[in-house]
């Protein structure tokens, strides 16, 4: 499987209005009566209540968490690797997310904002400027999720006209790093694999009363979205892809914490996939 053409690189941009703001005014008046240096103190004001900017935050969260929850690790710079069996369930639930953030900052601008703007005075007392507050106009682009999405090159798309020498050279560091990238992201899957594999397995291991759904369901969603995981075709993560989801649908979160015998069968056969997937990992040199 070619990375080239069955990968790319995505990278996710949130901007959201925190309603915070550096007094400089009242950070001297605290230093100076506290007779401390300049830099010992900061007043940050909070110029809207927490609450009103919950449903933003929640929105941006969601956001966030989707994007990572589906690409893998890529760069340092927030760049992400995204495959073409995932790209277009990404796209439709990216869209989504983005749809109900935009819809959360609307919402703040016309019912919430006017209302935090009129009670400012009173509620920030001295700590109060009016120019603290934009305009709803202009603090609409202060809110905002963009998407940038590109190809992953190779090496030899690197043409710029420098010693020949000099340019193999720098081909292979781009050969090298694309490789060592390509081992941390399948490195993600695994490790995330066996984590939320191994938590479900331990809980098998013992009756528990409060014994959840969200147990089954973490296990079941990861199951389902391993092979758009899968960044370099690895035929046993399909394959354990498959059998972790022939376990988990016949798995009740009530009948788990009744049955005793129900629970140590799929327990059981939960510690076997554990165990292919512990010996597969050892062999790729990955810590489980």
């Amino acid at each position: 499987m070619s990375i080239v053409t069955n990968c790319m690189i995505v990278n996710l941009q949130l901007g959201v209005w925190t309603g915070h703001r550096l007094d400089k005014a009242a950070t001297k008046r605290v230093t100076d009566e506290a007779n401390a240096e300049e830099d010992a103190a900061r007043v940050n004001k909070h110029l809207v209540p927490k609450e009103a900017l919950k449903k933003i935050s929640n929105a941006q969260g969601q956001v966030r968490l989707h994007f990572y929850d589906r690409t893998l690790p890529w760069k340092d710079n927030g760049d992400r690797v995204l495959t073409r069996v995932m790209f277009e369930r990404f796209i439709e639930e990216h869209g989504q997310l983005k749809e109900k953030f935009n819809e959360a900052v609307l919402d703040f601008l016309k019912n919430e904002y006017p209302v935090v703007v009129q009670k400012a005075e009173f509620r920030m007392g001295e700590l109060f400027k009016k120019d603290d507050y934009p305009s709803p106009r202009e603090l609409r682009t202060r809110f905002y999720v963009n998407l940038d999405i590109d190809g992953i090159s190779e090496a030899k798309d690197f043409r710029v006209k420098i010693d020949a020498d000099e340019r193999k050279r720098v081909q292979a560091e781009i050969e090298s790093a694309m490789e060592r990238r390509i081992v941390e992201a399948q490195k993600h899957v695994w490790e995330r694999l066996a984590t939320t594999m191994g938590h479900f397995t331990e809980r098998m291991k013992t009756k528990d009363a409060k014994f959840k759904a969200a147990t089954i369901e973490n296990l079941a969603e990861l199951a389902e979205i391993l092979p758009g995981l899968n960044v370099v075709g690895d035929p046993e993560l399909d394959a354990l892809a498959k059998q972790i989801s022939k376990l988990v649908s016949g798995c009740d979160a009530k009948s788990i914490r009744e049955n005793d015998e129900q629970r140590k069968a799929i327990g059981k056969e939960a510690a076997s996939i554990m165990s292919d997937i512990g010996g597969f990992m050892k062999a790729l040199g990955v810590q489980a």
